[in-house]
């Protein structure tokens, strides 16, 4: 009898043993599902919170339209736009730059059609070795975009770039895309660069800034940066607005600005110039995938 007693023991320390083997063996795929399951439902709070902001943001935008803007609206205005800086800081906590989150400011700047700044694209702000980033999510840039165009982030045209620089940085003035490229080797980022011209008015002017566009995971990153050195001019292109252009005639001023542009477009990538240049457009990328 003693030894049915002692193998039945021994059975049963031998199957407590064995199932916490097994029970070890499923440790490690029971906590990458769990893995799986907060970054879900992380991106399920981070979607309704974007969502939210959409929202408020059209609210605060429909309400102020039409109003005659006092003191007392401006100060309204003012406060509705801090709350959205807030949300807009619950959204962007996942960022490359730390400080987006801490000490960046909303792009927007008024809510108003009849005031200066109206409709820029929504997100938060920092300067950053001499650039100014934006920073906003996928699900913000395309609601902001969808009653123009829906962007193809792979395959932006200049047009393209052109306008998102606008809708980012600009207000009183235009942005003229003098060479643009898309930024090959780097995996699962979608970026480009442009060296342009930011200006009221038309003439043989050389670029001023630079510009780089990045898509990083789910946030998109547009940074601008003024050019320190001047640019010399090109000789081939500014041939062509002397021979084009003849004073105080509109028509020939357009006629000579389009092909003084596209002169550039078509040359400047052959100029010197444009190597230190696209170095410093890569250093500005730098920011953002370092």
């Amino acid at each position: 009898m003693k030894y049915i007693y002692l193998f039945l023991s021994l059975l049963f320390f031998s199957s407590c043993d064995l199932k916490e083997k097994k029970e070890g063996l499923k440790a490690p795929l029971s906590i990458n599902q769990n893995v799986d399951s907060i970054k879900r439902i992380d991106q399920k709070n981070r979607h309704k919170k974007e969502l939210n902001y959409i929202k408020r943001r059209n609210s605060n935008l429909k309400f102020f339209k039409n109003k005659e803007i006092d003191d007392k609206l401006y100060n309204q205005m003012y406060d509705s736009i801090l709350v959205l800086e807030k949300q807009l800081k619950k959204i962007l906590t996942n960022t490359r730059l730390k400080e987006i989150n801490t000490s960046g400011k909303i792009n927007l700047q008024t809510f108003s059609p009849n005031e200066m700044g109206y409709e820029m694209l929504d997100g938060l702000n920092i300067r950053k070795e001499n650039t100014t980033i934006l920073c906003t999510t996928n699900s913000i840039f395309f609601d902001f975009f969808k009653k123009q165009k829906k962007y193809e982030l792979d395959n932006l045209s200049e047009s393209d770039l052109e306008n998102i620089f606008y809708c980012a940085f600009v207000s009183g003035y235009s942005i003229t895309n003098f060479s643009s490229f898309k930024i090959e080797g780097k995996e699962n980022i979608k970026a480009y660069g442009m060296i342009a011209l930011g200006a009221q008015d038309t003439g043989p002017f050389t670029p001023n800034t630079l510009y780089v566009f990045a898509s990083v995971n789910d946030n998109i990153y547009i940074m601008d940066k003024s050019i320190k050195k001047e640019i010399k001019q090109t000789e081939a292109c500014i041939n062509i607005w002397n021979s084009t252009y003849v004073s105080g005639d509109d028509q020939s001023e357009e006629k000579a600005w389009k092909k003084y542009c596209d002169c550039y477009r078509k040359n400047f990538k052959k100029d010197e110039q444009f190597v230190a240049l696209k170095e410093d457009i890569n250093d500005m990328l730098k920011l953002v995938i370092d």
